[in-house]
């Protein structure tokens, strides 16, 4: 099942991502600047990603008793969406690596390794691509509800089950505090952030017991949610990263979940429950969201190099140059789902079949 309004809320999250680092390629490339830390809200964009994961998986799984061939088909149709597009770009970067490290973000960081960054294995630093750090959160959520498929629960009992697990994971977080940088197993585990999937499950949930009934209400809360944690974001609220208990991590999901969730469930609902649904464009660059999200950290700053080239004092130069490297990056999502991402996407899809029989539609994007 595909709902279009979550799809252009996927659109909306990569496009969120693009503008935080497009910030980035400003300031290091103009010689002025137009955009500024106000840009940080783009982060929301990555719990976007986190909630509609969560919400998704539901979704696809719905109607699903559980058994160890379901949790194959469901692990076969995430890995196979995650996997091939990552190593795609993962491999064009490397190069660019080995002969000019200072132009990637994690090029010299102390520890790389291609093997745990290939295969998405947490380590105690960014992958070498860095928007990589969010699949080694889908893929551990993704291994969890595959091995809650094996057991023959069904969705109602599902869902409580990840519940309990996101607030023991988290709790246990509480208590040891892993470091950044240090026993990054323990710390994806009991990331703040996992909470963020469990919240999608738990709206996924919410919108089929009530069939969308509250699907405006919601929406006007999502939006005052958002605009009031987006305004402390971007202000350092909570005073995270002081060196106490609200850490970056923690506020950020006290500030970011409840809008994500929110508008999840009521976009989702008023196209189940009003008919109110997105088409043409905005639901295309859904369907091109995770190509741009992997692909703009190396089209973007493609695109910064050459502007650096001719970058002038002042800002004109600026409001021509953001836009169109916006486009650019654009561009190069639609050229990668076209031409990688699709075609990949069918032919899994139909070995899929083969190995385990009628797929069941997967409908998310990361």
């Amino acid at each position: 099942m595909k709902l279009n309004n979550l799809q252009v809320l996927r659109a909306i999250a990569a496009y969120m991502v693009l503008l935080a680092h497009i910030e980035d390629i400003e300031a290091k490339r103009g010689m002025g600047r137009i955009l500024g830390p106000w840009t940080d809200i783009g982060d929301w964009g990555v719990d976007l990603f986190f909630v509609l994961s969560g919400f998704v998986m539901v979704l696809v799984s719905h109607n699903t008793l559980g058994s160890v061939k379901d949790a194959g088909k469901f692990l076969w149709s995430r890995a196979t969406r995650i996997y091939p597009l990552w190593w795609l770009c993962l491999s064009a970067l490397v190069p660019i690596w080995l002969f000019r490290p200072e132009l990637v973000y994690g090029g010299t960081q102390q520890e790389i390794s291609l093997l745990k960054d290939y295969l998405l294995i947490p380590k105690s630093e960014s992958p070498l691509l860095q928007t990589g750090w969010t699949l080694i959160h889908e893929m551990y959520f993704y291994i969890f509800f595959a091995v809650l498929l094996m057991i023959p629960l069904g969705e109602r009992r599902r869902v409580p089950l990840l519940i309990l697990w996101g607030t023991v994971a988290v709790g246990i977080g509480l208590i040891l505090s892993p470091s950044r940088g240090e026993e990054p197993i323990l710390r994806l585990v009991t990331h703040p952030m996992t909470l963020e999937f469990v919240a999608g499950a738990v709206a996924a949930l919410l919108w089929r017991s009530t069939k969308g009934a509250m699907g405006v209400p919601a929406l006007a809360a999502g939006v005052v949610a958002l605009i009031i944690g987006m305004t402390l974001y971007v202000n350092g609220a909570l005073g995270a990263d002081t060196g106490g208990f609200m850490t970056f991590d923690r506020a950020r999901v006290i500030l970011f979940l409840p809008s994500a969730a929110l508008l999840t469930y009521g976009a989702a609902s008023i196209e189940l429950r009003q008919g109110w649904k997105m088409t043409g464009l905005p639901v295309r660059l859904g369907d091109w969201s995770y190509s741009l999200y992997l692909t703009h950290m190396l089209s973007a700053n493609f695109f910064g190099l050459v502007w650096g080239q001719v970058a002038m004092p002042g800002l004109l130069d600026n409001a021509i140059a953001l836009p169109a490297i916006m486009l650019g990056c654009t561009l190069v999502a639609w050229a990668s789902f076209t031409l990688f991402e699709q075609p990949m996407i069918n032919q899994s899809k139909k070995l899929g079949q083969r190995m385990f029989g009628q797929l069941r539609p997967a409908a998310a994007q990361v």
